[in-house]
């Protein structure tokens, strides 16, 4: 393992890229890449490129720092609470990856904001890449880095990643498989810039969303819509409008055919967050009657709920409504 002269690629010819002090340049092409914040910015976002992504941001930081949804002040600790949950599931890939990272290089494909870089070991990361094509999410990321290890952020997109093949010995995909028209194309070009034993971390929503209470009325009333959304996979097109979730078989059979074995497979995140937030709405009554400490034991509620799903009791391991696969490249 080890970074090994690892470099950005150029685009435009495929040639390695030089690194100088405010910009990559291509000396084959001499096509430049600017360097702007700490940030290589590599592509533009294609304006007929659809990633069904809500434009209003999210700063994931001022969440759990300050306390700001949206730029709105939280003020209920059960809200809070719920609110933090729901963004913290994917440390997680720190945990899966941990064990790999010796004298490491590392990828996140659509890596946002990095929220959860602070998880990982400081000692065995040689180098951390991120591409992400919102500047302002590399941006956040950029700026509430604590540099605890070597960071580059490119702005670029998730296709064609300006790598050569085999450069990476960890590489992390975190929510992006559901957004993408071409999923297995995606698996395949991850698996190129992986080098031979690499290890892969990948989430993605599963299919147990539609198995929840809340969803009954749907199975009774439209069966035909409801039996598309559990079997995602044969209606992706269509399913990708609604953040589709994929049953955990088939998504093993997409990362085995795209060249990987299986390590690890496990769900995250209690799904609390229904058109009914049944368990939400008590403790937030809970909370308005002035019982005390009510965000704090739900907080514990929500940690209780995430240790059962990952206790590998059958059935029950399955219910979560993220699903991590840990592969390693064969």
């Amino acid at each position: 393992m080890g970074n090994r002269g690892l470099i950005l690629c150029c685009k435009r010819c495929g040639s390695r890229l030089v690194q100088e002090p405010d910009r990559y340049l291509c000396k084959n092409c001499m096509q430049a890449y600017p360097v702007r914040d700490g940030i290589v910015l590599m592509e533009e976002k294609d304006e007929k490129t659809n990633l069904r992504i809500g434009h209003h941001l999210l700063d994931l930081f001022e969440l759990k720092n300050e306390r700001k949804y949206y730029g709105s002040y939280i003020r209920s600790d059960v809200e809070y609470a719920a609110r933090l949950h729901s963004v913290n599931f994917p440390n997680f890939h720190a945990e899966v990856v941990s064990p790999y990272l010796s004298d490491s290089t590392l990828l996140d494909l659509g890596c946002g904001q990095l929220p959860y870089l602070d998880s990982f070991p400081e000692a065995g990361i040689k180098a951390f890449f991120g591409l992400d094509l919102s500047l302002e999410s590399l941006m956040i990321a950029r700026r509430n880095f604590k540099g605890r290890f070597p960071l580059v952020l490119v702005k670029h997109g998730i296709e064609n990643i300006p790598f050569e093949d085999a450069s990476f010995d960890v590489v992390i995909s975190s929510e992006v498989l559901e957004h993408l028209d071409n999923p297995k194309s995606y698996l395949r070009e991850i698996c190129r810039v992986m080098r031979k034993g690499a290890y892969l971390s990948l989430s993605t929503p599963c299919a147990s969303v539609y198995l929840y209470p809340c969803n009954l009325p749907l199975m009774a009333i439209r069966p035909v819509s409801w039996y598309k959304a559990v079997n995602s996979h044969n209606y992706w097109r269509e399913a990708l409008s609604w953040h589709p979730g994929l049953r955990p078989t088939i998504l093993r059979k997409w990362v085995g055919e795209a060249g990987f074995s299986i390590e690890r497979h496990a769900t995250r995140l209690w799904y609390y967050h229904t058109p009914v937030r049944l368990m939400w709405r008590l403790f937030s009554v809970a909370e308005r009657t002035r019982l005390f400490q009510a965000g704090n034991i739900f907080s514990k509620y929500l940690t209780f709920m995430d240790t059962l799903l990952a206790s590998n009791v059958p059935i029950i391991k399955w219910l979560g409504i993220r699903q991590f696969i840990l592969c390693q490249k064969k």
